[in-house]
């Protein structure tokens, strides 16, 4: 593949999630919790089928939906962190929102930010602080409530994403390694 058609599609891909991220966040605010997750699986489907990395991509995916929504649900339970649009008869499950954005993060871990692969350390240290940031956005706009002391909510934030980001990486590389053995 040549080099502007490879970053046009890292642009997408970045692009693409970022905006389903804010569409999310937003459509959460306008009392549409439906939007995100819409906007979400079209981000999705339309990186899937521009440039995913197929079956291991997908586990990718699906594994992090999973993974990230047990997080955020025990985020929730614990009383820390407080979700706009959730299910009324399972609060402390994190919303359908919140599952979407798990899934289009992980679909950048190949593509925008691929070039993580190989660096744990830049990958902690960057979901260290942009993990929080993200949360903090959300609460700017009062789609997420800190429940608890902002600074211990930041620093258990940062060190939870500080760890899950080199751990999706991790389980990116063994599910590659998998497919092609």
């Amino acid at each position: 593949m040549n080099t502007k058609t490879e970053t046009l599609k890292i642009g997408f891909n970045a692009l693409g999630f970022q905006s389903a991220w804010w569409l999310s966040v937003l459509g959460i605010v306008a009392g549409y919790p439906w939007l995100g997750p819409l906007v979400m699986t079209l981000y999705l489907v339309a990186d899937h089928y521009s440039f995913t990395k197929g079956k291991p991509e997908t586990l990718l995916i699906l594994s992090a939906m999973l993974a990230g929504t047990m997080a955020d649900s025990i985020f929730s339970a614990s009383g820390l962190l407080s979700y706009g649009g959730g299910y009324s008869l399972a609060p402390a499950l994190a919303p359908l929102w919140i599952t979407a954005m798990w899934g289009g993060f992980a679909a950048t871990l190949n593509h925008s930010l691929g070039w993580l692969k190989n660096k744990p350390l830049l990958a902690f240290a960057l979901g260290a602080i942009f993990g929080p940031l993200s949360y903090m956005a959300g609460a700017k706009f009062d789609a997420i409530v800190f429940n608890q002391s902002f600074g211990l909510t930041v620093i258990i934030l940062g060190l939870f994403w500080g760890l899950a980001i080199p751990g999706l990486i991790q389980l990116n590389t063994y599910l590659e390694r998998r497919a092609s053995s």
